[in-house]
Protein backbone atom coordinates (compact mmCIF):
# COMPACT_ATOMS: atom_id res chain seq x y z
CA UNK A 1 0.00 0.00 0.00
CA UNK A 2 1.19 3.27 -0.84
CA UNK A 3 -0.03 4.69 2.73
CA UNK A 4 -1.05 3.19 5.43
CA UNK A 5 -4.99 3.62 6.91
CA UNK A 6 -5.30 5.94 9.41
CA UNK A 7 -7.84 5.97 12.30
CA UNK A 8 -7.23 7.73 15.84
CA UNK A 9 -6.78 4.49 18.01
CA UNK A 10 -9.17 6.06 21.02
CA UNK A 11 -11.89 7.55 18.33
CA UNK A 12 -13.50 4.53 15.98
CA UNK A 13 -15.51 5.44 13.76
CA UNK A 14 -19.13 6.33 15.63
CA UNK A 15 -21.18 6.73 12.53
CA UNK A 16 -22.41 10.17 10.86
CA UNK A 17 -23.36 13.12 13.06
CA UNK A 18 -26.72 13.51 13.39
CA UNK A 19 -28.81 15.41 10.67
CA UNK A 20 -25.79 15.08 8.62
CA UNK A 21 -26.76 14.87 4.71
CA UNK A 22 -24.91 13.37 1.76
CA UNK A 23 -23.60 17.29 0.47
CA UNK A 24 -22.24 17.61 4.49
CA UNK A 25 -20.67 14.24 4.63
CA UNK A 26 -18.59 14.71 0.80
CA UNK A 27 -17.69 18.48 2.56
CA UNK A 28 -16.43 17.25 5.86
CA UNK A 29 -13.38 15.27 3.66
CA UNK A 30 -12.94 17.77 1.06
CA UNK A 31 -13.06 20.89 2.75
CA UNK A 32 -9.17 20.36 3.29
CA UNK A 33 -8.63 19.84 0.07
CA UNK A 34 -10.71 22.72 -1.64
CA UNK A 35 -7.49 25.42 -1.39
CA UNK A 36 -5.57 23.46 -3.43
CA UNK A 37 -8.52 22.70 -5.67
CA UNK A 38 -9.37 26.17 -6.34
CA UNK A 39 -6.13 26.60 -7.03
CA UNK A 40 -5.91 23.96 -9.73
CA UNK A 41 -8.78 25.88 -11.22
CA UNK A 42 -6.57 27.90 -12.35
CA UNK A 43 -4.71 25.70 -14.58
CA UNK A 44 -6.72 26.45 -17.71
CA UNK A 45 -6.02 30.35 -16.75
CA UNK A 46 -2.67 29.19 -17.70
CA UNK A 47 -3.16 29.56 -21.38
CA UNK A 48 -5.28 32.36 -21.37
CA UNK A 49 -4.29 35.49 -22.85
CA UNK A 50 -5.65 38.86 -20.72
CA UNK A 51 -5.80 39.47 -16.79
CA UNK A 52 -8.16 36.50 -16.55
CA UNK A 53 -5.66 34.69 -14.01
CA UNK A 54 -4.42 37.95 -12.49
CA UNK A 55 -8.40 38.57 -11.29
CA UNK A 56 -9.05 34.78 -9.92
CA UNK A 57 -5.55 34.88 -8.42
CA UNK A 58 -6.85 38.21 -6.25
CA UNK A 59 -10.46 36.75 -5.72
CA UNK A 60 -8.92 33.51 -4.16
CA UNK A 61 -6.18 35.98 -2.45
CA UNK A 62 -9.34 37.84 -0.83
CA UNK A 63 -11.29 34.96 -0.16
CA UNK A 64 -8.17 33.85 2.11
CA UNK A 65 -7.20 36.53 3.98
CA UNK A 66 -10.63 37.70 4.94
CA UNK A 67 -12.45 34.13 4.74
CA UNK A 68 -12.04 33.93 8.58
CA UNK A 69 -14.55 36.68 9.63
CA UNK A 70 -17.20 35.30 6.73
CA UNK A 71 -16.84 31.70 7.53
CA UNK A 72 -17.21 32.08 11.59
CA UNK A 73 -15.34 28.96 13.98
CA UNK A 74 -15.01 25.82 14.07
CA UNK A 75 -14.73 24.04 17.98
CA UNK A 76 -16.58 20.78 17.34
CA UNK A 77 -14.67 17.41 17.80
CA UNK A 78 -14.45 15.56 14.80
CA UNK A 79 -12.55 12.40 16.03
CA UNK A 80 -14.60 9.36 15.08
CA UNK A 81 -16.91 10.67 12.30
CA UNK A 82 -14.64 9.75 9.50
CA UNK A 83 -15.70 6.42 8.24
CA UNK A 84 -13.04 6.73 5.33
CA UNK A 85 -10.31 8.05 6.70
CA UNK A 86 -7.73 6.61 4.03
CA UNK A 87 -9.64 9.09 1.37
CA UNK A 88 -7.54 11.81 3.44
CA UNK A 89 -3.98 10.58 1.95
CA UNK A 90 -5.36 9.93 -1.52
CA UNK A 91 -6.20 13.77 -1.05
CA UNK A 92 -2.90 15.31 -0.14
CA UNK A 93 -1.20 13.49 -2.62
CA UNK A 94 -3.54 14.93 -5.68
CA UNK A 95 -3.07 18.03 -3.86
CA UNK A 96 0.83 18.12 -3.98
CA UNK A 97 1.13 16.85 -7.52
CA UNK A 98 -1.93 19.80 -8.42
CA UNK A 99 0.22 22.17 -6.24
CA UNK A 100 3.29 21.21 -7.88
CA UNK A 101 2.14 21.55 -11.73
CA UNK A 102 1.00 25.34 -11.04
CA UNK A 103 5.09 25.91 -10.01
CA UNK A 104 5.89 23.85 -13.49
CA UNK A 105 3.43 26.36 -15.63
CA UNK A 106 4.61 29.28 -14.45
CA UNK A 107 8.13 28.48 -15.18
CA UNK A 108 6.49 27.36 -18.56
CA UNK A 109 4.85 30.76 -19.29
CA UNK A 110 7.74 32.67 -18.12
CA UNK A 111 9.65 30.77 -20.76
CA UNK A 112 7.08 30.77 -23.84
CA UNK A 113 7.11 31.07 -26.67
CA UNK A 114 10.82 30.71 -26.54
CA UNK A 115 11.04 27.49 -24.65
CA UNK A 116 8.37 25.56 -24.85
CA UNK A 117 9.21 23.78 -21.47
CA UNK A 118 8.14 19.79 -21.19
CA UNK A 119 6.18 20.74 -24.67
CA UNK A 120 3.44 21.99 -22.53
CA UNK A 121 2.35 24.15 -25.24
CA UNK A 122 2.70 21.88 -28.28
CA UNK A 123 0.21 19.31 -26.25
CA UNK A 124 -2.16 22.37 -25.47
CA UNK A 125 -2.29 23.30 -28.63
CA UNK A 126 -2.53 20.12 -30.50
CA UNK A 127 -5.33 18.96 -28.15
CA UNK A 128 -7.35 22.82 -27.71
CA UNK A 129 -6.21 23.77 -31.14
CA UNK A 130 -5.87 27.15 -29.82
CA UNK A 131 -2.84 29.04 -31.31
CA UNK A 132 -0.96 29.67 -28.02
CA UNK A 133 2.05 32.09 -30.07
CA UNK A 134 -0.53 34.45 -31.24
CA UNK A 135 -2.58 34.40 -27.89
CA UNK A 136 0.49 35.42 -25.52
CA UNK A 137 1.44 38.61 -28.10
CA UNK A 138 -1.10 40.04 -25.80
CA UNK A 139 0.17 39.12 -22.47
CA UNK A 140 0.03 41.78 -19.72
CA UNK A 141 1.93 41.88 -16.88
CA UNK A 142 -0.51 41.48 -14.35
CA UNK A 143 -1.09 38.10 -16.27
CA UNK A 144 2.52 37.27 -14.97
CA UNK A 145 1.94 38.91 -11.34
CA UNK A 146 -1.48 36.97 -10.93
CA UNK A 147 0.39 33.23 -12.29
CA UNK A 148 3.36 34.24 -10.03
CA UNK A 149 0.28 34.11 -7.20
CA UNK A 150 -1.09 31.43 -8.00
CA UNK A 151 2.40 29.47 -8.18
CA UNK A 152 3.30 30.76 -4.89
CA UNK A 153 0.73 29.80 -3.36
CA UNK A 154 0.80 26.48 -4.54
CA UNK A 155 4.41 26.15 -3.61
CA UNK A 156 3.59 27.13 -0.05
CA UNK A 157 1.13 24.75 0.85
CA UNK A 158 2.97 22.03 -0.26
CA UNK A 159 5.83 23.10 1.55
CA UNK A 160 4.02 24.72 4.99
CA UNK A 161 0.89 22.57 5.07
CA UNK A 162 0.54 19.38 2.87
CA UNK A 163 4.13 18.43 3.15
CA UNK A 164 4.08 18.92 7.03
CA UNK A 165 1.32 16.51 6.87
CA UNK A 166 2.79 13.90 4.85
CA UNK A 167 6.58 13.94 5.92
CA UNK A 168 5.25 13.68 9.50
CA UNK A 169 4.15 9.63 8.73
CA UNK A 170 7.75 9.12 9.70
CA UNK A 171 6.39 5.45 9.47
CA UNK A 172 5.21 5.29 5.92
CA UNK A 173 8.99 6.09 3.72
CA UNK A 174 6.89 5.94 0.52
CA UNK A 175 4.58 9.31 2.43
CA UNK A 176 7.69 10.98 3.35
CA UNK A 177 9.12 10.80 -0.08
CA UNK A 178 6.04 12.38 -2.00
CA UNK A 179 5.95 15.06 0.72
CA UNK A 180 9.74 16.32 0.49
CA UNK A 181 9.09 16.14 -3.86
CA UNK A 182 5.98 18.18 -3.10
CA UNK A 183 8.37 20.51 -0.49
CA UNK A 184 10.58 21.22 -3.24
CA UNK A 185 8.64 23.02 -5.08
CA UNK A 186 8.48 25.64 -2.31
CA UNK A 187 12.16 25.25 -1.83
CA UNK A 188 11.31 23.06 2.04
CA UNK A 189 13.10 20.39 1.88
CA UNK A 190 14.47 20.79 5.29
CA UNK A 191 11.14 21.12 6.86
CA UNK A 192 10.67 16.77 6.93
CA UNK A 193 13.94 16.54 8.86
CA UNK A 194 13.83 19.77 10.99
CA UNK A 195 10.21 19.58 12.04
CA UNK A 196 9.66 16.07 13.30
CA UNK A 197 13.19 15.59 14.96
CA UNK A 198 13.77 18.80 16.04
CA UNK A 199 10.79 21.01 16.39
CA UNK A 200 8.88 18.69 18.28
CA UNK A 201 11.28 17.85 20.50
CA UNK A 202 12.51 21.23 21.38
CA UNK A 203 9.38 24.06 20.68
CA UNK A 204 9.07 26.57 23.75
CA UNK A 205 12.57 26.44 24.70
CA UNK A 206 15.61 28.75 23.16
CA UNK A 207 17.32 25.55 21.96
CA UNK A 208 14.24 25.36 18.77
CA UNK A 209 15.34 28.29 16.65
CA UNK A 210 11.29 28.76 15.36
CA UNK A 211 10.00 29.68 18.69
CA UNK A 212 9.54 32.96 19.02
CA UNK A 213 10.43 35.23 22.34
CA UNK A 214 7.93 37.79 23.64
CA UNK A 215 8.51 41.18 21.88
CA UNK A 216 10.74 39.38 19.58
CA UNK A 217 9.87 41.51 16.32
CA UNK A 218 8.87 39.43 13.33
CA UNK A 219 11.65 40.57 11.22
CA UNK A 220 14.57 39.55 13.21
CA UNK A 221 13.31 36.41 14.31
CA UNK A 222 12.70 35.15 10.41
CA UNK A 223 16.35 35.79 9.44
CA UNK A 224 17.21 34.04 12.76
CA UNK A 225 14.77 31.31 12.62
CA UNK A 226 15.61 29.82 8.83
CA UNK A 227 19.20 30.25 9.31
CA UNK A 228 18.64 27.98 12.77
CA UNK A 229 16.39 25.75 10.90
CA UNK A 230 19.04 25.40 7.97
CA UNK A 231 21.64 24.42 10.50
CA UNK A 232 19.92 21.84 12.70
CA UNK A 233 18.70 20.39 9.82
CA UNK A 234 22.31 19.83 8.75
CA UNK A 235 23.40 18.99 12.47
CA UNK A 236 20.29 16.25 12.66
CA UNK A 237 21.71 14.37 9.34
CA UNK A 238 25.09 14.75 10.25
CA UNK A 239 24.55 13.24 14.00
CA UNK A 240 22.63 10.49 12.36
CA UNK A 241 24.78 9.57 9.54
CA UNK A 242 27.64 9.29 12.54
CA UNK A 243 26.21 6.99 14.19
CA UNK A 244 25.62 4.50 11.03
CA UNK A 245 29.70 4.97 10.43
CA UNK A 246 28.83 7.58 7.52
CA UNK A 247 30.48 10.96 6.20
CA UNK A 248 28.47 13.91 6.52
CA UNK A 249 28.61 13.86 3.03
CA UNK A 250 27.53 10.64 2.16
CA UNK A 251 24.75 10.04 -0.33
CA UNK A 252 22.09 8.96 2.08
CA UNK A 253 22.32 12.52 3.69
CA UNK A 254 18.48 13.76 3.10
CA UNK A 255 19.16 17.09 3.90
CA UNK A 256 21.91 16.67 0.77
CA UNK A 257 18.65 14.94 -1.04
CA UNK A 258 16.06 17.67 -0.65
CA UNK A 259 18.68 20.07 -1.94
CA UNK A 260 19.42 18.31 -4.94
CA UNK A 261 16.11 18.14 -6.11
CA UNK A 262 15.44 21.98 -5.11
CA UNK A 263 18.19 22.23 -7.33
CA UNK A 264 16.66 20.24 -10.39
CA UNK A 265 13.47 22.90 -9.83
CA UNK A 266 15.64 25.84 -9.65
CA UNK A 267 17.44 24.30 -13.24
CA UNK A 268 13.79 24.03 -14.80
CA UNK A 269 13.34 27.45 -14.53
CA UNK A 270 16.68 28.72 -15.71
CA UNK A 271 16.06 25.87 -18.18
CA UNK A 272 12.90 27.93 -19.00
CA UNK A 273 13.52 31.53 -18.08
CA UNK A 274 16.84 31.94 -17.50
CA UNK A 275 17.92 33.71 -14.45
CA UNK A 276 14.81 35.83 -14.55
CA UNK A 277 12.85 32.13 -13.87
CA UNK A 278 15.77 31.69 -11.31
CA UNK A 279 15.06 34.77 -9.48
CA UNK A 280 11.34 34.14 -9.69
CA UNK A 281 11.65 30.88 -8.34
CA UNK A 282 13.93 32.04 -5.18
CA UNK A 283 11.43 34.76 -4.69
CA UNK A 284 8.46 32.01 -4.51
CA UNK A 285 10.76 29.91 -2.44
CA UNK A 286 11.38 33.36 0.28
CA UNK A 287 7.75 34.20 -0.09
CA UNK A 288 6.70 30.79 1.20
CA UNK A 289 9.23 30.45 3.96
CA UNK A 290 8.06 33.74 4.96
CA UNK A 291 4.45 32.40 5.53
CA UNK A 292 5.79 29.51 6.76
CA UNK A 293 7.56 31.63 9.78
CA UNK A 294 4.82 33.50 10.41
CA UNK A 295 2.82 30.46 11.73
CA UNK A 296 6.25 29.58 13.76
CA UNK A 297 6.14 32.79 15.24
CA UNK A 298 2.06 33.00 16.26
CA UNK A 299 2.02 29.01 16.89
CA UNK A 300 3.88 29.64 19.69
CA UNK A 301 5.36 33.18 20.34
CA UNK A 302 6.30 33.28 24.19
CA UNK A 303 4.97 30.12 25.85
CA UNK A 304 7.58 28.38 27.96
CA UNK A 305 8.46 25.02 28.85
CA UNK A 306 11.16 23.78 31.43
CA UNK A 307 13.29 21.83 28.18
CA UNK A 308 13.55 18.62 30.84
CA UNK A 309 9.52 18.46 31.14
CA UNK A 310 7.09 17.43 28.42
CA UNK A 311 5.14 19.31 25.80
CA UNK A 312 1.53 20.07 26.84
CA UNK A 313 -1.01 21.68 25.31
CA UNK A 314 -0.91 24.76 27.45
CA UNK A 315 2.36 25.36 24.99
CA UNK A 316 0.97 25.84 22.05
CA UNK A 317 -1.47 28.67 20.73
CA UNK A 318 -4.74 27.06 19.21
CA UNK A 319 -7.06 28.73 16.39
CA UNK A 320 -10.97 28.08 15.83
CA UNK A 321 -11.10 30.15 12.86
CA UNK A 322 -12.66 28.21 10.03
CA UNK A 323 -11.15 29.32 7.23
CA UNK A 324 -7.68 29.19 8.82
CA UNK A 325 -8.60 25.47 9.54
CA UNK A 326 -9.28 24.15 6.01
CA UNK A 327 -6.40 26.28 4.82
CA UNK A 328 -3.70 24.93 7.03
CA UNK A 329 -5.34 21.51 7.08
CA UNK A 330 -6.53 21.22 10.89
CA UNK A 331 -3.08 22.05 12.01
CA UNK A 332 -4.94 25.46 13.64
CA UNK A 333 -5.82 23.15 16.41
CA UNK A 334 -1.99 23.12 17.25
CA UNK A 335 -1.77 22.04 20.76
CA UNK A 336 -3.20 18.82 19.98
CA UNK A 337 -0.86 18.47 16.91
CA UNK A 338 1.78 18.95 19.49
CA UNK A 339 0.99 16.67 22.42
CA UNK A 340 -0.02 13.40 19.52
CA UNK A 341 2.17 14.13 16.64
CA UNK A 342 1.01 10.51 15.48
CA UNK A 343 -3.17 11.50 15.38
CA UNK A 344 -3.81 12.93 11.66
CA UNK A 345 -5.25 16.12 11.14
CA UNK A 346 -8.42 16.09 10.40
CA UNK A 347 -9.16 14.22 13.73
CA UNK A 348 -7.68 16.56 15.69
CA UNK A 349 -9.55 18.47 18.59
CA UNK A 350 -9.96 21.97 19.58
CA UNK A 351 -8.83 22.92 23.05
CA UNK A 352 -8.75 26.61 23.33
CA UNK A 353 -12.25 26.21 24.86
CA UNK A 354 -11.30 23.71 28.00
CA UNK A 355 -8.94 25.64 29.66
CA UNK A 356 -5.87 24.09 28.86
CA UNK A 357 -4.72 25.91 25.60
CA UNK A 358 -5.00 29.07 25.01
CA UNK A 359 -6.47 30.85 21.60
CA UNK A 360 -5.24 33.57 19.32
CA UNK A 361 -7.08 36.30 18.79
CA UNK A 362 -6.88 35.83 14.79
CA UNK A 363 -6.48 33.44 12.12
CA UNK A 364 -3.15 33.33 10.79
CA UNK A 365 -3.66 34.77 7.68
CA UNK A 366 -4.78 37.79 9.76
CA UNK A 367 -1.92 37.23 12.80
CA UNK A 368 0.51 37.26 9.40
CA UNK A 369 -0.17 40.48 8.59
CA UNK A 370 -0.64 42.06 11.93
CA UNK A 371 3.05 40.51 12.95
CA UNK A 372 4.38 42.79 10.29
CA UNK A 373 3.38 45.98 12.52
CA UNK A 374 5.42 44.50 15.49
CA UNK A 375 3.77 47.65 17.99
CA UNK A 376 0.43 46.41 16.85
CA UNK A 377 1.21 42.91 17.42
CA UNK A 378 2.45 43.28 20.63
CA UNK A 379 -0.52 45.07 21.47
CA UNK A 380 -2.57 42.43 20.88
CA UNK A 381 -0.75 40.31 22.23
CA UNK A 382 0.80 41.52 25.82
CA UNK A 383 -2.56 40.42 27.52
CA UNK A 384 -2.59 37.42 25.96
CA UNK A 385 0.94 36.76 27.25
CA UNK A 386 -0.10 37.45 30.84
CA UNK A 387 -3.11 35.89 30.98
CA UNK A 388 -1.05 32.54 30.07
CA UNK A 389 1.58 33.61 33.10
CA UNK A 390 -1.40 33.76 35.31
CA UNK A 391 -3.42 31.12 34.37
CA UNK A 392 -1.85 28.48 32.47
CA UNK A 393 1.75 28.58 33.58
CA UNK A 394 3.48 26.05 36.09
CA UNK A 395 5.31 27.98 39.09
CA UNK A 396 8.38 26.91 37.23
CA UNK A 397 7.14 28.21 33.78
CA UNK A 398 6.17 31.52 35.67
CA UNK A 399 9.57 32.27 36.59
CA UNK A 400 10.53 31.40 32.36
CA UNK A 401 8.25 33.96 31.35
CA UNK A 402 9.31 37.00 34.19
CA UNK A 403 12.62 36.58 32.19
CA UNK A 404 10.72 36.43 28.81
CA UNK A 405 9.11 39.33 30.21
CA UNK A 406 11.78 41.37 31.32
CA UNK A 407 13.71 40.81 28.24
CA UNK A 408 11.22 41.70 26.02
CA UNK A 409 11.68 45.55 26.58
CA UNK A 410 8.30 45.95 26.46
CA UNK A 411 7.03 48.14 29.39
CA UNK A 412 3.83 46.56 30.67
CA UNK A 413 5.85 42.87 30.52
CA UNK A 414 9.51 44.34 32.12
CA UNK A 415 6.75 45.71 35.09
CA UNK A 416 5.15 42.89 35.61
CA UNK A 417 7.92 40.31 34.97
CA UNK A 418 10.07 42.60 37.38
CA UNK A 419 6.58 42.55 39.89
CA UNK A 420 6.48 38.64 39.79
CA UNK A 421 10.49 37.86 40.75
CA UNK A 422 10.48 40.62 43.63
CA UNK A 423 7.37 39.33 45.03
CA UNK A 424 9.14 35.71 44.70
CA UNK A 425 12.16 36.80 46.54
CA UNK A 426 9.68 38.75 49.29
CA UNK A 427 7.93 35.03 49.98
CA UNK A 428 11.49 33.46 50.22
CA UNK A 429 12.79 35.92 52.60
CA UNK A 430 9.82 36.02 54.36
CA UNK A 431 10.23 31.68 54.10
CA UNK A 432 13.69 31.90 55.16
CA UNK A 433 12.55 34.29 58.20
CA UNK A 434 10.33 32.33 59.66
CA UNK A 435 12.69 29.14 59.71
CA UNK A 436 14.84 30.72 61.35
CA UNK A 437 12.13 31.80 64.02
Amino acid sequence: MLFEIFTTPDSPYKGPREGETALMQFWKYFRFASPSFALALAIPLFFVAGNAIFYYAAFLGALAFFGDYFFGEDTEVWAGTYKYPQIFPVLEVAAIFSNALLVILFAWRLGFPATDLFGIGAMVQAVTGVDLVAAFETSTLLSYVGAFGIATAGGALNGVVIGHNTTHRTFEPKSVVIGRIGEAFGLFTYFSIRHPYGHHNLICTPADPSWAHRGENFYKFRMRSVWGQYKMTWNLEKQRLERKGLSAFHWRNQALQGWAIEALVLGMFFYAAGFLGVGLMLLIGFLAHTGLEGANYIEHQGLCRVPTEPFQRRHAWDDAHRMTYWLVWAISRHSHHHSDAQVEEPELNYYGNTNQAMTTPHGYLISGILALIPPVWNKIMIPCWLEWDKNYATPAERKLAAYENINSGLPELVEAGQKYLNEQARQKNEDNAAKVA
